[in-house]
Formats: structure tokens, sequence, C-alpha cells
């Protein structure tokens, strides 16, 4: 048996987020069962979407309960009918809690064709705060072939609660859509900031803008063509290590959301970094320039702003964009971090002096 605790610290470049945590363990895996007592929409399409459970759905089985007594919203509720429709191997219901208590419980539950068991316990939910944005602390124990975990109690709630745990159908719709905090309401210590939302009840599915330090480590980077698949950006180590920090082929992530010329952020992006034996490439994959043609002359250069450890703030320049001219310069002027196209590691500061108006700034 091994037990392992992990205090997830976004500051901390050795942190072991949650939703890393969750990824090793699905890897191999041949059924997963989770409980989470909340989850928001950006944080349901973060975990399903990562390859490595798009790989699992392939083979294995997800089964998740997720609570509605507070936080998880329609919009959220929906998407996950929407994905159980998609992909019969996804199973998710919601738990009906009749007592005066909070359904609170974060946990999974991994099954393997050898017999081998994870179990992981901690605090975090199924939102971005909970799965890498929070301080949260999360336990996960690892149980050989020939041993065992005792989930008796696991087994007693499914049978007592049976008829609480229930498919989402309208009526659990009509619940979630009550879950709405409104602007100007103090915000309780458990309510997750990812899913605040404003007056009206309208649902906004935009990420939250996370806290920029003021002092920020950016990353300003030529991109090369590599082929017809440009938008599998690809880096050097130096890069990778010193400037991503995230560890190739592996269950950590980099957590990227593109910053439009107003300020707004799309949709978060969680990527692998990937290594590729064949051609020796380290890649990750921009979103940005998904159906995005290369440049005839020139090259496009992205700018990553650090916003906490392997989250990132990016936008992507092309030869016409406001600011793509002084940022091409700082790739000429600032020493280049490893070999191959320039990419040059310095700050906001040096980021603002030479493009004022700079959004990421």
């Amino acid at each position: 048996m091994e037990y392992e605790f992990h205090l997830q610290d976004p500051t901390s470049p050795l942190t072991a987020y949650l939703f890393e945590a969750l990824m090793h363990a699905a890897e191999g895996a041949i059924e997963w069962r989770g409980m989470f007592a909340f989850a928001s929409r950006s944080g349901v399409d973060s975990l399903i979407f990562d390859p490595v459970v798009q790989d699992f759905l392939g083979t294995g089985c997800l089964s998740l309960i997720v609570g509605i007594d507070s936080i998880t919203n329609r919009t959220t509720l929906e998407r996950l009918q929407e994905l159980a429709a998609a992909n019969d191997r996804l199973d998710v219901r919601v738990f009906w809690n009749h007592s005066a208590g909070l359904f609170h419980p974060k946990v999974s539950h991994f099954r393997y064709h050898d017999g081998r068991q994870s179990l992981i316990v901690g605090s975090g939910n199924l939102t971005p705060g909970g799965l890498r944005e929070n301080y949260e602390g999360f336990s996960v124990v690892r149980a050989m072939p020939r041993e065992a975990i005792d989930l008796t109690s696991w087994y007693r709630f499914f049978d007592e609660h049976r008829s609480d745990i229930r498919e989402i159908d309208n009526e659990a719709l009509e619940r979630a859509a009550r879950n709405v905090v409104r602007g100007g309401r103090p915000r309780a210590r458990d309510l997750e900031p990812d899913i605040l939302v404003p007056e009206p009840a309208t649902i906004s599915t935009e990420p939250e803008i996370l806290p920029v330090p003021s002092e920020s480590r950016v990353l300003v980077a030529q991109i090369p063509k590599a082929g017809n698949r440009w938008d599998q950006g690809h880096f050097n180590r130096e890069v990778i290590d010193q400037f991503f920090r995230v560890t190739p082929n592996s269950a950590q992530r980099v957590y990227l959301q593109c910053q439009r010329m107003d300020g707004s952020l799309a949709d978060q992006e969680v990527r692998p970094c990937v290594f590729s034996q064949r051609n020796k490439n380290l890649k990750i994959e921009i979103g940005a320039a998904h159906g995005v043609s290369y440049p005839a002359k020139d090259v496009p250069v992205a700018v990553f702003r650090e916003v906490q450890v392997r989250t990132f703030h990016y936008m992507l320049l092309m030869p016409k964009d406001a600011g793509y001219q002084p940022m091409l310069r700082l790739t000429q002027k600032l020493p280049n971090l490893g070999r191959g196209l320039p990419r040059v590691l310095t700050d906001v500061a040096t980021v603002k002096h030479a493009w004022p108006a700079c959004p990421l700034c």
C-alpha cells in the first residue's frame, strides 16, 4: 500500500495539482467512480476533454455523482448531459440531498486490469479552483493487486441513498438553475470563485480572470511553422524547463487562456507537453492558432504571461496585429533562451515599455 499527501500550492513550481493527480490515476484504469460536491462547466470540460480521459473513455467507464446543493448550475448539468449522451462509457448522476447538512465529498476511486486500486480524497471540487487554482489538500492511496481498500461506507452510501442518486432530469436542471450567487452578496468561504456570476441570472461560461501578480515572468517567442501543424507550438528544452516548468509526457499540464485585444479571455486550454520521439520536438498546443494560416512572410509571435505555476495568459500576434512589431523586436534584442527561433524570457515592465497598450499588462 502506498500513501501520498499533497498540499496543492499554486505558488510552488514543485506542487502537484489535483487535476494532474487525477490524470495520473486515470492512465491505464478500467473504471473511475467519482463524487464531487460542486462542479462548473469549465472544470468539467478541462477534465473530460483531456487526452488522458479521452483515451480512458475509449475502453474504461467513468461514473460521476455531483451535488446540486449549491454552486453546480444549470449550464454545468446541461454540459454533463450532453457529454454523457455522446459517450455511453460516461454516466453522470446528481445527488438529491434531503438532509440539513451539505453534500460535500470530493473523492475518486480507480480500478485497473491487474487488480490494483487508487483512491484520491481531498478538498478540491470539479472546478478550476478545486482542480488547480486554490490552495487545497488531497491524499492518494494506491493498493497493489492483493491489497484491499475498505470501501464499506462507499457501498453503504449507495445502498442507503439509491433513490437520491438520480439522472439529470428537468427537475434537477430547475434545481441547479437556482444556484446563482447574486452580485453584491458576501461570498461564503465554501463558494469557489470560478463560477460566481452577477445579476441577472444569465449564467456566463467565461472563465474567471485570475489575479495576476504585479511582477510576472513573460515569454516572448517566435513560433516556427513546423509543417502544416504549426498550432502544435514547438519549443526547446530550455523554454519548457525554465519558463513553462512542465515535465514532458507526464500527467502535468500547462493551463492556457488566450487574451483578446479587448482584454477578455477565451476558454481555458489544458495542454500536455508532448515530446515526440520521432522528430525529437517538444510541443504545447496553442488554441489561438487553430484554423489560422501561417504567414507567407515573417513569423507569428506568442507572448505568454505567467499567472501562477504552469498557468498562463497569452496572445498570438500575426504580422498585421497591434503589438506585433514591438514584440518581434524584443525577440531580436534580448538574449535567446536555448536553440532555434528566438524565444526570450523577460518581465511585465519590459513588455509594457515596449508595447504600452499590451492587454496582458
